[in-house]
């Protein structure tokens, strides 16, 4: 199966542009309040503790997205292999194919297209629509003036 590699992060570079705008909003959050500036000060953290924040929250982030990334191919192959094993030829010919991004949002809507998901999707859609129109419509008739 051809599919697209995650691109790999790099670390989060820090620089004395960055250093500099940190203190400037600290110093900012104390003029914002004169009278309690030594209080936020002494609640304020330092630029080493920011950087171990931002690269904690930065491994946290790719991380959750590598994770959403994988959850994603797990369930467009378990789909892929549940179908027929001439459906699976047809959509493997499609996706083969396919010029456009190798990812998992791409293959699942081939393999949609052929298992009936899409069409009961779109059905589902257009019924919910509906109830919707129809409520809309009944509270409009059910209202009789404005007073």
């Amino acid at each position: 199966m051809q599919f697209k590699r995650a691109d790999r992060h790099e670390a989060i570079t820090y620089t004395s542009r960055k250093q500099a705008a940190f203190n400037r909003k600290l110093a900012r959050e104390q003029q914002a309040m004169p009278l309690f500036a030594d209080q936020i000060a002494q609640e304020q953290h330092s630029w080493d503790e920011e950087k171990r924040l931002r690269d904690q929250r930065n491994r946290r982030s790719v991380q959750r997205m590598r994770d959403l990334y994988a959850r994603q191919w797990r369930k467009v192959r378990k789909d892929y292999y549940a179908l027929p094993p001439t459906l699976q030829a047809q959509c493997k010919a499609q996706w083969h194919a396919f010029w456009g991004p190798k990812t998992p949002g791409n293959l699942a809507y081939f393999v949609d297209q052929l298992n009936g998901a899409l069409a009961a999707r779109i059905a589902a859609g257009e019924a919910q629509t509906q109830r919707i129109r129809q409520k809309i419509l009944a509270q409009a008739q059910a209202q009789t003036s404005f007073e």
